[in-house]
Formats: C-alpha cells, structure tokens, sequence
C-alpha cells in the first residue's frame, strides 16, 4: 500500500530581504552548497517565518546572489530571502548575529520589492582585493599598465576535461595597484555575469603571477 506524501502548506510570500554580509576565518573555505545551508539553519533558528517554493518538494527560498569562490574571504556578500509573515528588517540584524557559525557578520539588512528581479540577475561586476603573501614584483604596476593598454588577451581557463577559451581583456573593468597597511596590493573590478566572468587568478596568471601566493577579499558585488 502505497502511502501518500504529506504536503507543506505554500503560499505566495508577503516580504523579501536582502542580507549583506562577511565572510572571514574558516568560513573561507566552506562551499557555495554549505554556505547556503548554513543561512537556511540560522534564519530557521532566529525564527523568521521562511516562505517556500511550489512544488512536491518545496524548500526555502533563500539564496545566494553570487556563491563565494573556496578560500576567498568577503567583505559585502549578499543573500535573499523570502518570508511567509512581514519582519522589521532591523530587529533581524540585530539578533541574527548570534545565530550564525564563526566566521560569517552581517553588515546590513534591507527590504526588497517582491516583483524585482533576482540578486543574482542584476549582479555586473564584483570588486576585489588581492593581497601578497611574499612581496610581489617590483614592476607590478607596469605590468597591470600594459594589461590595460592590451587590445585583447586570449586566455585559456583549464577546466576537468575541456579547455575554455576566450579574450579576458573585456572582462577586466579595473586594474591598479594600491597600498595597504604598508604592502601593495591589487584591486580589480571584474565582469560577472551571464555575458561572461573573470577571476582574480585569471588576471594574476595574464600578469605572471602565481595565484596561489595572493589572498583575495571580494570586497562587494555591483549590481544592476
């Protein structure tokens, strides 16, 4: 006898949040699923009234807007949420803090017209920090000049069984190289998004570095 599975009562969501925050610490290293695994238990925890999706398997609508590449650390992340039942968005950063695991802060917390787009579709450009381990090279800002100066760069971005190509230089809106705390470092502005996305170690490889002597922040997301 076949038995019947019971249904979660859906309906449409009444508020839409989006939640600004930073990675740091071990949280560096859990990916994209885990990440978003993690929000789903600590916003379960604070009690928010999370709406769900349609369907025979409805599961939270809460998603990131653009999962944090493995080892990256994050200053201004973004996460969505819908809600079943309206909620100060104030009271929630305030007391959201105190659920999450080690290594993740909110730095904000806003409310969204329910009818825009998705995060994830208005996000162009990402901002990032890429910091040394050793002293970088002592012409790393010509270098970074004659990557802009470039007309093209074809690159190829090796991925398990296929090899991708394609002219990085469009994907590179900003390149310079600044000092922090006393040591340089680079910042970059990086296309994202569906017409196409560079990485912080696509540019550290076009400049003859190794990526894997640099630590990268993403500092924020720019969206549409």
């Amino acid at each position: 006898m076949s038995v019947s599975r019971p249904q979660r009562q859906v309906t449409a969501p009444v508020q839409r949040l989006s939640i600004a925050f930073a990675v740091s610490g071990a949280a560096r290293y859990v990916g994209g699923l885990d990440m978003g695994r993690a929000w789903v238990r600590a916003l379960r925890r604070l009690g928010l009234p999370l709406a769900y999706s349609f369907g025979f398997s409805p599961h939270p609508r809460v998603s990131l807007a653009a999962p944090l590449p493995v080892g990256f650390a994050a200053e201004r992340e973004l996460v969505e949420v819908y809600l079943d039942a309206r909620v100060e968005p104030a009271d929630v950063a305030g007391r959201l803090p105190a659920q999450l695991p080690a290594g993740l802060g909110v730095r904000g917390v806003e409310e969204l017209p329910l009818n825009a787009p998705p995060l994830a579709s208005r996000i162009q450009a990402a901002d990032y920090v890429v910091q040394f381990l050793d002293p970088p090279p002592a012409d790393l800002a010509e270098r970074v000049a004659r990557l802009l100066e470039a007309q093209t760069l074809p690159f190829a971005r090796v991925r398990p069984g296929r090899e991708v190509r394609f002219d990085l230089r469009p994907r590179i809106l900003a390149a310079r190289v600044e000092e922090r705390a006393g040591k340089a470092a680079l910042t970059l502005r990086l296309q994202h998004g569906p017409r196409g996305a560079a990485r912080p170690e696509d540019v550290l490889a076009a400049l003859g570095l190794e990526p894997a002597a640099a630590r990268v922040t993403r500092v924020a997301l720019v969206l549409a």
